[in-house]
């Protein structure tokens, strides 16, 4: 997630993780909420309320965070890219 969104989506929503560094070396998220509203989107955006010292934490707060936000969890393996064809089951 660190330099491209990682995108996951239920029947209601789509949400787009981005983990950005700011300052050097302090770690936070942000979550683009796209909700299906009828006819029209209603989009939002969710921050961290914290700064985390290394990417990997704010990786697995974001993910954790976003995955609240759906019906049903979602599992990293289920995204292509997100870890190498090595490490799925």
């Amino acid at each position: 997630m660190s330099a491209h969104p990682t995108t996951i989506a239920d029947h209601r929503r789509t949400l787009v993780m981005h983990v950005m560094e700011d300052p050097p070396g302090r770690y936070t998220w942000r979550i683009v909420v796209e909700e299906k509203c009828g006819g029209a989107d209603c989009d939002s955006m969710i921050e961290a309320a914290t700064d985390y010292g290394s990417q990997a934490e704010a990786e697995a707060a974001c993910w954790a965070a976003g995955n609240s936000m759906l019906e049903g969890q979602r599992a990293a393996s289920e995204l292509p890219g997100m870890y190498p064809k090595d490490m799925r089951h």
